[in-house]
């Protein structure tokens, strides 16, 4: 009897061990959840040198963003380590769909690894027709559209009657979200964002001499 108890709390060990090493990502201790309303739920992840991701489970229609210029290595579940130098200011898509992702990251660098995870919870308006804004564009697809903006961009133009947006700084001195109704500016920092209602009115402005590298994601 003895034996058989002990059995089942050896057992109970390592399920609990392993529902612990394998959890959506929105739980990984180091995917921090920042903002999350209808719409999206911001994920911001920042990885030391030389620690190590539990393994986590992506499958929810992403948008990803890289502030850092960071050797990385990652290993999904079952299968070997593979590395790559991530690009500060490289932003992408994955839909997930049948194409759930289980998988850990390590920073192999000996600076800070920081991205964000933009999990897309439901479409804004999926059946109106989009007109691209008028930034460089990154990407389109079904989800979202991606823009890059630099300092040639910021031209105070007005921006008004959009879908929800989410304002991030990769590099540059602090850009101003400037509301033309209530008023109000909210300064973006590098490594920060903004989330820009749907429907405000708006203009990005910029002080200083340091080249901006911003990129804006418009939900669909």
């Amino acid at each position: 009897m003895k034996k058989k108890i002990m059995l089942f709390f050896v057992a109970l060990v390592f399920s609990s061990a392993a529902l612990i090493a394998q959890v959506p990502v929105r739980e990984e201790p180091r995917h921090h959840k920042v903002f999350e309303n209808q719409y999206i739920r911001l994920l911001d992840v920042w990885i030391k040198p030389g620690d190590t991701s539990l393994f986590h489970i992506h499958a929810t229609p992403s948008l990803f963003l890289y502030f850092t210029n960071t050797l990385v290595a990652a290993q999904i579940k079952g299968a070997a380590w593979t590395s790559a130098t991530n690009k500060a200011g490289a932003a992408s898509y994955r839909s997930f769909v049948n194409d759930t992702l289980v998988h850990r990251v390590s920073n192999q660098d000996t600076a800070l690894f920081h991205v964000t995870d933009i999990e897309l919870l439901s479409p804004y308006k999926p059946a109106a027709q989009l007109t691209s804004l008028p930034f460089t564009v990154l990407f389109e697809n079904e989800k979202a559209v991606a823009y890059r903006l630099s300092n040639s961009s910021l031209s105070n133009k007005v921006i008004s009657g959009r879908g929800p947006i989410i304002a991030q700084l990769v590099a540059g001195d602090a850009v101003t979200c400037n509301d033309t109704v209530t008023k109000r500016s909210t300064s973006i920092k590098t490594g920060k964002y903004v989330y820009i209602e749907p429907g405000s009115s708006f203009y990005f402005s910029a002080t200083g001499n340091r080249e901006v590298n911003m990129v804006l994601f418009e939900i669909k």
